[in-house]
């Protein structure tokens, strides 16, 4: 009787480790990029800091936040905010934090580059990219970048991603690659 005891406890004891420590038989996709709506967003952290480089915040995170994480070089003093820098990070933001010659640190809130937006598989801002932008898109070379900033000016100033498609020298096949970067 004692052995059945001994082998029931040591069965509870068991049996859930065991369960836990399983993997499941189903297999996640890999992708190459996280999904942007998992509540965090991308940020580029730069100037005065010790450890600038790329954050992964929670959305609505203000900047202020993301400086404490890099460590400013020299003691947080009074310092100047941008007033871009006063709203929640979106993904893209790229946060700079400079020390001024009278000992004030200066904060600012501008966005990253295309190509590092690119890299990170964050959506590009096609209404405040330049011709060199659009260059960096596959497929896209310096004159056709010149026509689609042309047909943007042409038309008030403002373009939506449906508009690339009515650019000369942007197919059907064109236009489905360069669209999922926006």
């Amino acid at each position: 009787m004692r052995r059945v005891v001994m082998v029931v406890c040591a069965a509870l004891f068991f049996v859930p480790g065991v369960m836990k420590s399983r993997t499941s038989r189903d297999i996640p996709a890999h992708t190459a990029f996280r999904a942007l709506s998992s509540g965090r967003v991308s940020v580029k952290m730069s100037g005065d800091v010790h450890y600038p480089g790329i954050y992964e915040v929670p959305a609505k995170t203000l900047a202020a936040s993301v400086i404490k994480m890099a460590e400013p070089l020299r003691p947080l003093k009074p310092y100047i905010i941008d007033p871009s820098a006063a709203s929640p990070l979106q993904s893209g933001s790229a946060v700079r934090l400079v020390a001024e010659p009278d000992g004030s640190l200066l904060l600012t809130v501008d966005h990253m580059t295309v190509p590092e937006r690119m890299v990170l598989g964050i959506p590009l801002e096609i209404s405040t990219m330049s011709e060199a932008d659009f260059d960096r898109l596959p497929g896209i070379g310096p004159a056709l970048a010149r026509r689609i900033v042309e047909y943007r000016q042409n038309n008030g100033g403002i373009l939506r991603v449906d508009d690339l498609a009515e650019v000369e020298g942007i197919g059907k096949k064109k236009y489905k690659t360069i669209r999922t970067y926006f």
